[in-house]
Protein backbone atom coordinates (compact mmCIF):
# COMPACT_ATOMS: atom_id res chain seq x y z
CA UNK A 1 0.00 0.00 0.00
CA UNK A 2 1.41 3.39 -1.04
CA UNK A 3 -0.05 6.28 0.87
CA UNK A 4 0.11 9.93 -0.07
CA UNK A 5 -2.18 11.27 2.63
CA UNK A 6 -4.02 10.62 5.88
CA UNK A 7 -7.41 11.96 6.94
CA UNK A 8 -8.11 12.28 10.66
CA UNK A 9 -11.47 12.52 12.37
CA UNK A 10 -11.70 15.26 15.01
CA UNK A 11 -14.06 14.39 17.87
CA UNK A 12 -12.93 11.33 19.80
CA UNK A 13 -9.84 10.85 17.64
CA UNK A 14 -7.71 14.00 17.90
CA UNK A 15 -9.84 15.94 20.40
CA UNK A 16 -11.13 14.51 23.68
CA UNK A 17 -14.71 15.63 23.18
CA UNK A 18 -16.19 13.11 25.61
CA UNK A 19 -14.10 14.39 28.53
CA UNK A 20 -14.93 17.99 27.63
CA UNK A 21 -18.63 17.14 27.68
CA UNK A 22 -18.26 15.45 31.05
CA UNK A 23 -16.55 18.53 32.47
CA UNK A 24 -19.25 20.74 30.97
CA UNK A 25 -22.20 18.67 32.20
CA UNK A 26 -22.55 20.14 35.75
CA UNK A 27 -22.88 23.68 34.36
CA UNK A 28 -25.25 22.52 31.62
CA UNK A 29 -27.39 20.61 34.11
CA UNK A 30 -27.52 23.65 36.40
CA UNK A 31 -28.89 25.75 33.52
CA UNK A 32 -31.57 23.15 32.84
CA UNK A 33 -32.50 22.84 36.53
CA UNK A 34 -33.04 26.60 36.78
CA UNK A 35 -35.63 26.37 34.03
CA UNK A 36 -37.00 22.94 34.93
CA UNK A 37 -37.19 22.61 38.72
CA UNK A 38 -37.75 19.06 39.91
CA UNK A 39 -35.91 17.39 37.05
CA UNK A 40 -34.16 14.15 38.03
CA UNK A 41 -30.59 14.97 37.00
CA UNK A 42 -29.37 11.37 36.85
CA UNK A 43 -32.28 10.31 34.66
CA UNK A 44 -31.94 13.45 32.55
CA UNK A 45 -28.28 12.69 31.84
CA UNK A 46 -29.09 9.10 30.86
CA UNK A 47 -31.85 10.25 28.53
CA UNK A 48 -29.74 13.09 27.08
CA UNK A 49 -27.00 10.74 25.91
CA UNK A 50 -29.35 7.91 24.92
CA UNK A 51 -31.31 10.05 22.44
CA UNK A 52 -28.24 11.64 20.82
CA UNK A 53 -27.66 9.26 17.91
CA UNK A 54 -31.17 9.44 16.42
CA UNK A 55 -31.28 13.24 16.32
CA UNK A 56 -27.65 13.56 15.18
CA UNK A 57 -28.41 11.22 12.27
CA UNK A 58 -31.39 13.38 11.31
CA UNK A 59 -29.03 16.36 11.17
CA UNK A 60 -26.28 14.60 9.20
CA UNK A 61 -28.75 13.27 6.67
CA UNK A 62 -30.17 16.75 6.09
CA UNK A 63 -33.65 16.26 7.54
CA UNK A 64 -33.15 19.02 10.12
CA UNK A 65 -30.73 21.89 10.71
CA UNK A 66 -28.29 22.01 13.62
CA UNK A 67 -30.45 24.24 15.82
CA UNK A 68 -33.39 21.89 15.38
CA UNK A 69 -31.13 18.92 16.22
CA UNK A 70 -30.19 20.55 19.52
CA UNK A 71 -33.74 21.51 20.36
CA UNK A 72 -35.14 18.09 19.48
CA UNK A 73 -32.46 16.31 21.53
CA UNK A 74 -33.06 18.49 24.58
CA UNK A 75 -36.81 18.22 24.13
CA UNK A 76 -36.81 14.44 24.12
CA UNK A 77 -34.44 14.28 27.09
CA UNK A 78 -36.72 16.62 29.08
CA UNK A 79 -39.98 15.04 27.95
CA UNK A 80 -40.94 13.53 31.36
CA UNK A 81 -40.71 16.92 33.08
CA UNK A 82 -41.51 19.81 30.74
CA UNK A 83 -41.44 21.20 27.22
CA UNK A 84 -38.55 23.28 25.94
CA UNK A 85 -39.45 26.94 25.53
CA UNK A 86 -37.36 29.63 23.86
CA UNK A 87 -35.92 30.95 27.13
CA UNK A 88 -34.66 27.54 28.22
CA UNK A 89 -33.32 26.73 24.77
CA UNK A 90 -31.34 29.97 24.46
CA UNK A 91 -29.81 29.46 27.93
CA UNK A 92 -28.94 25.88 26.95
CA UNK A 93 -27.35 26.99 23.66
CA UNK A 94 -25.25 29.63 25.43
CA UNK A 95 -23.94 27.08 27.91
CA UNK A 96 -23.15 24.63 25.10
CA UNK A 97 -21.05 27.32 23.43
CA UNK A 98 -19.17 27.92 26.68
CA UNK A 99 -18.63 24.17 27.00
CA UNK A 100 -16.53 24.09 23.84
CA UNK A 101 -13.89 26.10 25.68
CA UNK A 102 -13.18 22.98 27.80
CA UNK A 103 -12.06 20.97 24.75
CA UNK A 104 -8.49 19.60 24.76
CA UNK A 105 -6.44 17.61 22.29
CA UNK A 106 -5.42 14.09 23.21
CA UNK A 107 -1.77 14.01 24.26
CA UNK A 108 -0.80 11.94 21.22
CA UNK A 109 -2.67 13.99 18.61
CA UNK A 110 -0.03 16.49 17.48
CA UNK A 111 2.73 13.87 17.63
CA UNK A 112 0.67 11.64 15.35
CA UNK A 113 0.20 14.43 12.82
CA UNK A 114 3.91 15.30 12.93
CA UNK A 115 4.82 11.64 12.39
CA UNK A 116 2.61 11.44 9.32
CA UNK A 117 3.89 14.71 7.92
CA UNK A 118 7.47 13.61 8.66
CA UNK A 119 6.90 10.67 6.32
CA UNK A 120 6.10 13.11 3.52
CA UNK A 121 2.34 12.57 3.59
CA UNK A 122 -0.40 15.17 3.43
CA UNK A 123 -2.68 15.52 6.46
CA UNK A 124 -6.33 16.45 6.36
CA UNK A 125 -9.21 16.65 8.79
CA UNK A 126 -12.62 15.20 7.93
CA UNK A 127 -15.27 15.97 10.53
CA UNK A 128 -19.06 15.97 10.68
CA UNK A 129 -20.84 19.00 12.06
CA UNK A 130 -21.84 22.59 11.34
CA UNK A 131 -19.14 24.98 10.23
CA UNK A 132 -19.40 27.38 13.16
CA UNK A 133 -19.16 24.71 15.85
CA UNK A 134 -16.29 22.75 14.30
CA UNK A 135 -14.32 25.92 13.47
CA UNK A 136 -14.80 27.05 17.07
CA UNK A 137 -13.37 23.73 18.29
CA UNK A 138 -10.37 24.08 15.98
CA UNK A 139 -9.72 27.59 17.28
CA UNK A 140 -9.90 26.42 20.90
CA UNK A 141 -7.43 23.55 20.42
CA UNK A 142 -5.21 25.43 17.95
CA UNK A 143 -5.03 22.53 15.51
CA UNK A 144 -5.62 24.11 12.11
CA UNK A 145 -1.99 25.21 11.48
CA UNK A 146 -0.97 21.54 11.68
CA UNK A 147 -3.27 20.55 8.80
CA UNK A 148 -3.06 20.79 5.03
CA UNK A 149 -6.85 20.97 4.68
CA UNK A 150 -10.00 20.96 6.79
CA UNK A 151 -13.16 19.29 5.45
CA UNK A 152 -16.26 19.97 7.57
CA UNK A 153 -19.54 18.38 6.50
CA UNK A 154 -21.40 21.65 6.97
CA UNK A 155 -19.02 23.32 4.51
CA UNK A 156 -18.45 20.64 1.89
CA UNK A 157 -22.08 19.53 1.56
CA UNK A 158 -21.49 15.87 2.39
CA UNK A 159 -21.13 14.00 5.67
CA UNK A 160 -19.44 10.76 6.72
CA UNK A 161 -20.22 7.96 5.97
CA UNK A 162 -21.20 9.24 2.49
CA UNK A 163 -18.44 8.37 -0.02
CA UNK A 164 -18.50 11.92 -1.39
CA UNK A 165 -17.32 13.32 1.95
CA UNK A 166 -14.16 11.19 1.79
CA UNK A 167 -13.60 11.93 -1.90
CA UNK A 168 -13.85 15.68 -1.34
CA UNK A 169 -11.50 15.55 1.65
CA UNK A 170 -8.97 13.49 -0.32
CA UNK A 171 -9.05 16.00 -3.17
CA UNK A 172 -8.56 18.84 -0.70
CA UNK A 173 -5.16 17.37 0.24
CA UNK A 174 -4.30 16.67 -3.38
CA UNK A 175 -4.85 12.92 -3.31
CA UNK A 176 -7.11 10.31 -4.83
CA UNK A 177 -9.30 8.19 -2.58
CA UNK A 178 -7.11 5.12 -3.11
CA UNK A 179 -4.04 7.03 -1.89
CA UNK A 180 -5.48 8.03 1.49
CA UNK A 181 -6.02 6.39 4.88
CA UNK A 182 -8.78 7.35 7.31
CA UNK A 183 -8.12 7.44 11.05
CA UNK A 184 -11.16 7.71 13.30
CA UNK A 185 -13.08 6.39 16.29
CA UNK A 186 -16.47 5.57 14.72
CA UNK A 187 -16.95 2.11 13.17
CA UNK A 188 -19.90 3.44 11.16
CA UNK A 189 -18.98 6.97 10.16
CA UNK A 190 -15.19 6.69 9.84
CA UNK A 191 -14.42 3.04 9.08
CA UNK A 192 -17.39 1.73 7.10
CA UNK A 193 -17.57 5.07 5.34
CA UNK A 194 -13.89 5.00 4.39
CA UNK A 195 -14.07 1.42 3.12
CA UNK A 196 -17.20 2.18 1.14
CA UNK A 197 -15.47 5.19 -0.40
CA UNK A 198 -12.54 3.08 -1.59
CA UNK A 199 -9.86 4.55 0.66
CA UNK A 200 -6.54 2.73 0.90
CA UNK A 201 -6.83 1.95 4.60
CA UNK A 202 -8.95 2.57 7.67
CA UNK A 203 -7.63 2.73 11.23
CA UNK A 204 -10.04 2.53 14.17
CA UNK A 205 -8.84 4.27 17.35
CA UNK A 206 -10.60 2.74 20.36
CA UNK A 207 -9.24 4.88 23.25
CA UNK A 208 -9.91 1.96 25.59
CA UNK A 209 -13.47 1.29 24.42
CA UNK A 210 -14.55 -2.22 23.41
CA UNK A 211 -15.25 -1.53 19.75
CA UNK A 212 -14.15 -3.09 16.49
CA UNK A 213 -14.93 -2.76 12.80
CA UNK A 214 -14.66 -5.11 9.85
CA UNK A 215 -11.85 -4.17 7.49
CA UNK A 216 -10.11 -1.84 9.93
CA UNK A 217 -6.76 -1.95 11.63
CA UNK A 218 -7.60 -1.45 15.30
CA UNK A 219 -5.35 0.55 17.64
CA UNK A 220 -5.96 1.81 21.15
CA UNK A 221 -4.14 5.12 20.78
CA UNK A 222 -2.46 7.13 18.06
CA UNK A 223 0.89 5.98 19.44
CA UNK A 224 0.28 2.79 17.45
CA UNK A 225 -0.44 4.60 14.20
CA UNK A 226 3.00 4.20 12.49
CA UNK A 227 2.81 0.42 12.59
CA UNK A 228 -0.88 0.47 11.63
CA UNK A 229 -0.03 2.46 8.50
CA UNK A 230 2.98 0.27 7.68
CA UNK A 231 5.60 2.78 8.74
CA UNK A 232 7.53 0.22 10.79
CA UNK A 233 7.75 -0.86 14.44
CA UNK A 234 8.52 2.55 15.93
CA UNK A 235 6.05 4.12 18.36
CA UNK A 236 5.56 7.76 19.15
CA UNK A 237 3.67 9.94 21.54
CA UNK A 238 4.19 12.52 24.30
CA UNK A 239 6.90 10.41 25.99
CA UNK A 240 8.95 9.79 22.84
CA UNK A 241 12.67 10.59 23.10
Amino acid sequence: MTLRGVLFDLDGTLADTASAEQRAWPALAAVIRRHAPGVDEAELRTRYYRVFERHWTDFLEGRIDFGTYRRNRLGEALEPWREVDDQLFEAYRAEKRRGVERLLLFDDAVAAIHEVRGRGLKVGLLTNGPSGLQRHKLAVIGLEPELDAVAISGEIGAAKPEPEAFHIAARMIGCGAGEVAMVGDSPEYDIAGAIGAGLAAAVLVTRGLDVTAAGATVVETLAELPAALGFGPDRFGPDRG
